[in-house]
C-alpha cells in the first residue's frame, strides 16, 4: 500500500488591519490535498510582513506543518486535520505578557523532521473545535496571570 504525501496545495493572506503602529497584520489559510485549514483568516500570523515562507515549514514526513506566527508557534497535522499550539503569547487583562510553552491536559508528543524537534504539551485538536479550545485556555491563563499579579508580596 502506498501512502499518499501530504501537500501544501495554495496559501491565501488575508488583510486584518493596522494591529500596531503603521504594522498591517495577516491571517492565513492554507490549503492541502487533505483538506483546508482556515482557522487562521482572523488571527495575526503575519505581521508587517507578508513572506509567509519564512513562517511555514513543513517536516521531513510531510505530515506537519510548523506555523511561526506573530504571537504563537503552531503545529498542523495535515493527515488528521488537527493542530497544537507550541508557544504562545498571552495578554493578560491588565496587558500583562507571557511568552510560554502552551501546556493543556496530560498528553505529551514529539514531532520530530523540522529543522527543530517539537516537544509539544498541548494536544492536537481538530482544526473545527481548535478556536474554542484556545480561548478556553487563553481565559485560564489570563485568570492564573491575575490572581498571580494580586499576589500579596
Amino acid at each position: 500500500m502506498v501512502k499518499k504525501a501530504a501537500v501544501i496545495t495554495h496559501v491565501e493572506l488575508h488583510p486584518l488591519g493596522e494591529i500596531r503602529m503603521g504594522c498591517q497584520a495577516y491571517g492565513i489559510s492554507i490549503e492541502t490535498n487533505f483538506g483546508n485549514f482556515e482557522v487562521f483568516r482572523q488571527t495575526p500570523i503575519l505581521v508587517g510582513h507578508t513572506d509567509y515562507d519564512k513562517q511555514l515549514s513543513q517536516s521531513k514526513c510531510t505530515r506537519y506543518i510548523a506555523l511561526h506566527g506573530s504571537f504563537a508557534t503552531y503545529l498542523l497535522d495535515i493527515k488528521d486535520q488537527s493542530i497544537a499550539i507550541y508557544r504562545m503569547t498571552i495578554r493578560g487583562k491588565n496587558n500583562q505578557l507571557s511568552e510560554e510553552n502552551a501546556i493543556l491536559g496530560k498528553r505529551r508528543f514529539h514531532i520530530s523532521g523540522f529543522s527543530q524537534s517539537y516537544f509539544l504539551q498541548f494536544p492536537f485538536i481538530k482544526k473545527e473545535c481548535f478556536n474554542d479550545a484556545v480561548e478556553h485556555y487563553i481565559e485560564r491563563r489570563q485568570q492564573q496571570m491575575t490572581e498571580a499579579m494580586n499576589w500579596p508580596i
